[in-house]
């Protein structure tokens, strides 16, 4: 008996079905049956009956439950989860596959999200997908960057805006943005046409919790004096209230807020600094057919957007 017989024997012994995977994945994001069971769409029953009945196949304990209801992975659990999600990836590859392959544009696809990323690029490249492909259906996951990219790598999301180039994923070139200074009316430097990076030194800076890698972009000046973050919040309109409170100045890319702006402006840098954003997936040779025309929808839509430039002047 060679060693793929003895593998495909095994593999006939196991009763593992998608049901019960799905439930263990859903379980492991939510911490929570009940939570695990709307994502699904399975009661919270029918997902506790899964698990125990994946756990016995298994042999292993993959969850651990206690008093207050919360569900912890246990090291087996955390192991087994990215071959979990791979696998499932891979299964709703093959369906949209053979989907595509009828003239079907029909699935899900987990899209993954950055804090850099403008508002009105978000929100035109998802009307424009839903428009041309309503029948697959969008889950947005929002985290830092190196969240985005561990998601990418683990099969948790399908595709993700990342900084581009990206390690360790494959992702293409969608739009280029431009780091700007921002300050309160009255500031020193509010006057300013541009603005070098030496001159901030003594600033107190207001930034995102993640996303813009403006330490690096001190570091590369081989300045001895980094400015101190003073504060970090997660949302764009909080970080712009404060500047204009006059509490600090932020360098965000431009494009992440509002076209008009009250009570602060934006200084270009000197030299200018650009932040290349894009959309990566594991392997493009494997992503999904969702991921592959949510990445060509992308550059589509902002091609379309800089055609339009020259007329709206």
């Amino acid at each position: 008996m060679n060693a793929n017989h003895v593998r495909h024997e095994s593999m006939r012994d196991m009763h593992m079905n998608f049901s019960q995977l799905q439930s263990f994945v859903a379980v492991a994001e939510t911490g929570s049956f009940t939570e695990a069971g709307y994502t699904i769409d399975l009661t919270q029953s029918a997902v506790s009956h899964a698990l125990a009945a994946l756990e016995s196949e298994l042999g292993v304990t993959l969850l651990e439950r206690n008093h207050t209801g919360v569900v912890a992975l246990t090291n087996v659990g955390h192991s087994i989860l990215p071959h979990v999600r791979a696998l499932l990836a891979h299964a709703e590859t093959i369906q949209q596959e053979a989907k595509a392959a009828r003239g079907l544009a029909k699935g899900k696809l987990r899209l993954g999200s950055i804090p850099p990323i403008s508002p009105r690029l978000l929100a035109g490249v998802l009307t424009h997908f839903q428009q041309q492909y309503p029948d697959i259906e969008v889950a947005l996951f929002e985290g830092t960057l190196q969240e985005v990219q561990e998601w990418i790598g683990t099969s948790m999301i399908d595709v993700g805006f990342v900084h581009h180039p990206a390690k360790e994923v494959e992702s293409t070139l969608i739009t280029t943005d431009e780091m700007q200074v921002f300050v309160a009316r009255g500031h020193r430097l509010h006057a300013r046409t541009s603005v070098t990076v030496n001159e901030l030194r003594e600033e107190r800076l207001i930034m995102p919790r993640t996303g813009c890698e403006v330490p690096e972009m001190f570091d590369q000046e081989r300045g001895r004096y980094r400015p101190p973050i003073r504060y970090q919040a997660s949302e764009g309109a909080t970080i712009v209230a404060m500047v204009r409170e006059g509490l600090g100045i932020t360098i965000l890319p431009r494009m992440m807020l509002p076209e008009k702006l009250e009570g602060i402006c934006g200084i270009p840098l000197d030299p200018p600094r650009q932040l290349q954003i894009g959309l990566a997936v594991r392997s493009q040779a494997t992503a999904s057919p969702g991921a592959t025309l949510f990445v060509q929808t992308a550059v589509a839509w902002v091609q379309e957007q800089a055609a339009l430039l020259p007329r709206a002047r």
